[in-house]
């Protein structure tokens, strides 16, 4: 164990906000990717105890396909210096189910100033929309229940409850994204569910999630996914 690391003043402070708050993943790896500490929700959304992810790499813990973008985070945030903030991404929870989390991580440093390791900070955003708006929710919920549909602001508005304008604020105040862009990471939850536990086509599942077309469809699943819908399934 990296005693320098856990023993850090930061660390320390870190492990005292976050121990105990399911809502929250929190998580302190070494420069080798080798976790050091796991809160209750971190360990929750894995279904394993802190035993069982102490010393345990990404790569170990969540498979190559998610490894590779958590890693080049971490690469990035080790060569700049600077913290990744509010970053969407797409998990997989421990009963299979997919669910979006703003992640923020930041550098770990000795009191000389050499990096030790990186810290992690995980926050789902389900328990997040329905502490701060129950339109909002509503909103996602009808979405998901027509993903297929052409849908508009105006019209997701109206589910709310507010104007076009408030919920744009509400959309970027909670999630940190606008309307338009809360629809296209819901087609994409919905997409990832149909290309790993259904046989259909990729055009099949591009058309029932409401995308103009697979073209569209693969360069946003690869945007924001990090892969084609195609060789997500392979990976899968």
């Amino acid at each position: 164990m990296d005693v320098e690391l856990i023993q850090n003043k930061s660390v320390i402070l870190f492990r005292q906000l976050v121990d105990g708050v399911p809502q929250v993943m929190g998580s302190i790896k070494d420069l080798e990717d080798r976790h050091m500490y796991a809160n209750e929700g971190f360990c929750a959304r894995l279904g394993l105890k802190s035993s069982d992810v102490m010393g345990q790499t990404v790569r170990e813990l969540f498979g190559d396909e998610l490894a590779d973008s958590y890693l080049a985070q971490d690469e990035l945030v080790l060569r700049t210096g600077r913290p990744l903030q509010n970053h969407l991404e797409l998990i997989v929870r421990a009963d299979g189910q997919l669910g979006w989390y703003v992640t923020s991580k930041s550098v770990i440093r000795s009191d000389a100033g050499e990096p030790l390791g990186v810290a992690v900070l995980s926050v789902d955003l389900h328990a997040q929309v329905n502490s701060a708006h129950a339109g909002l929710a509503r909103v996602i919920t009808s979405i998901r229940e027509r993903i297929d549909l052409p849908w508009r602001v105006p019209h997701m508005a109206q589910i709310a409850g507010v104007s076009s304008t408030s919920l744009e604020r509400l959309a970027r105040g909670t999630l940190g994204l606008p309307p338009q862009q809360l629809l296209q990471r819901l087609r994409l939850e919905h997409a990832v569910f149909l290309i790993t536990q259904t046989s259909k086509s990729l055009g099949e599942i591009a058309i029932e999630c409401g995308f103009y077309d697979q073209s569209s469809f693969t360069r946003q699943f690869r945007k924001v996914l990090g892969l084609t819908p195609g060789a997500y399934r392979r990976a899968g």
